[in-house]
């Protein structure tokens, strides 16, 4: 990792500076720092992390450059502490908790009551919080160890419930596809993701529908695993124009590797992108779960974000593939999109409600550095609208869960506002195997198109200090870039063959 010079005090400034005495978790306590400072910290010199104090407290800084603690791990004790004189300690004899995660705990728990803030999933700043929902025996656990609202320790719990019956009815063996179409008709201003605007690369577009097909045809016949879904996403899979839409789902149904999956599901995501024979060609090649993400139906509010689509367009591209059939819709939420009111969330949930989709989907806005939203635009919103956030997202869990819905997946990302989570909820039997084998880290995925990420899991028995997990993840990755792609398909083809032949 780069090192800096350390800078001199009077650049410490209302700065939290953590040193690293005995252990080097550098990465769990840059998590716990972005929570209370909603900046990226940096390794200033060996064992040092500095992150700016701008949500702390400005008193405790009146008499100090900054905040300094420590975080110390010896042969005895486990301890965090602050000024000498307020620390956190357990003896290693009595340690509960991964390593790793008493370290966060105690720096969290420490800043805590030194702030006087606190976070909707205190110290677990993981993405996944139903794997620790599956390590304790009550929600009570998740409160008292981690710090977790209760809140948020039920819905781990309810979700972690959902999950598991998933996970129940599908073979650890089986694989899960997914294919990355990534180009969009615009790219929308909170996008982090490698999608490219599809009107600027329209000479591509064929050629990069013939490397994905190129791709399958040289893998799908060599891998041997009984394939369980398959899941089209982006991007905006639906962004190719019809011919070409065409020839890729026909291409892609071609295999007859892919004959008796379970489940396909195809990201339709942007209304403006969905026409009836686009729709007619999935029903006519068997698929019947599709996705369609307004992500607001606040016109105000798609015109601020860079979506070039209407409320109305959304409602008439949902209206239109339920009359074709499509039995599964999902959509897509965002709580604390730039200048949308908890009213004006609230308004767009009901709405989407009435329509009855089978699956709707609640994020919450995360601080992409790609985005061309900046992270430090959302990092200074004012108080009251991240506070909004937490409240749009307690309104939606409440009201979905009257209405029916259950949430059944669940993970979370390192940048979302107040370390919020997004929650995928559906009707009774209608949850997407693809979303829980792919956010649960618990089942095998093989990634096709520039992007993916394919991971393989495997039992772990050597169960380590730092980790409770039951299973060993291998990833293997793919080119970002969709023209380098396109140039070296047949290598990554011959990357994945082999990814899942080792044992």
């Amino acid at each position: 990792m780069h090192q800096q010079k350390p800078e001199t005090s009077d650049n410490n400034q209302n700065r939290i500076i953590v040193r690293l005495d005995g252990h080097a978790y550098y990465y769990p306590v840059c998590d716990v720092l972005r929570l209370f400072t909603g900046e990226i910290p940096r390794e200033e010199e060996e064992q040092v992390v500095c992150a700016a104090g701008s949500l702390a407290s400005s008193d405790l800084f009146s008499s100090e450059k900054a905040l300094v603690l420590v975080s110390r791990v010896s042969n005895e004790r486990v301890e965090t502490v602050f000024r000498n004189k307020e620390q956190i300690s357990v003896d290693r004899k009595d340690l509960t908790l991964p390593l790793n995660r008493e370290v966060k705990r105690q720096l969290y728990f420490l800043l805590s009551r030194i702030t006087g803030k606190t976070f909707p999933w205190g110290s677990l700043t993981g993405i996944r919080p139903t794997l620790v929902a599956r390590e304790v025996e009550s929600e009570d656990e998740l409160v008292q160890n981690y710090g977790v609202r209760k809140d948020k320790a039920h819905l781990a719990f309810l979700t972690k419930e959902r999950e598991d019956l998933v996970l129940d009815a599908s073979s650890p063996d089986a694989l899960h596809i997914y294919i990355g179409i990534p180009f969009c008709p615009s790219r929308c201003s909170y996008c982090s993701f490698i999608s490219q605007e599809a009107p600027k690369k329209r000479e591509m577009l064929p050629s990069y529908v013939d490397a994905v097909l190129r791709e399958m045809d040289l893998v799908l016949p060599k891998i041997g695993y009984k394939i369980e879904s398959l899941y089209i996403g982006g991007g905006t899979p639906t962004v190719l124009p019809e011919v070409l839409f065409e020839k890729f789902i026909k291409g892609v149904f071609s295999h007859p590797e892919l004959s008796e999956v379970k489940e396909v599901c195809v990201e339709a995501g942007r209304p403006d992108t969905i026409t009836e024979k686009k729709l007619q060609v999935l029903r006519d090649n068997g698929v019947s779960r599709i996705c369609i993400n307004p992500q607001t139906l606040c016109d105000a509010t798609l015109e601020r974000v860079g979506r070039k689509h209407s409320a109305a367009d959304f409602v008439s591209a949902f209206r239109m593939a339920k009359k074709m059939g499509f039995t599964i819709i999902n959509t897509d939420l965002i709580a604390g999109l730039p200048g949308e009111t908890a009213s004006e969330f609230r308004s767009s949930l009901c709405e989407i409600i009435s329509l009855s989709p089978e699956n709707i989907t609640v994020h919450a806005l995360s601080k992409k550095r790609r985005s061309s939203m900046k992270r430090e635009e959302v990092v200074r919103s004012e108080e009251e609208d991240l506070r909004d956030v937490g409240s749009m997202l307690s309104f939606a869990s409440e009201k979905l869960l009257s209405e029916g819905y259950v949430p059944y997946y669940m993970y979370k990302q390192k940048d979302t506002i107040r370390g919020h989570e997004n929650i995928g909820y559906c009707r009774e039997g209608t949850e997407c195997i693809y979303n829980v084998a792919m956010m649960s880290d618990m089942r095998s995925v093989l990634s096709f198109g520039a992007g993916g990420m394919s991971k393989r899991i495997f039992p772990d028995n050597s169960a380590s200090e730092d980790a409770m997990s039951h299973v060993r993840i291998e990833r293997c990755p793919c080119i970002k870039e969709p023209s380098q792609y396109i140039r070296d398909v047949e290598i990554m083809a011959e990357r994945k063959i082999c990814f899942f032949s080792e044992e």
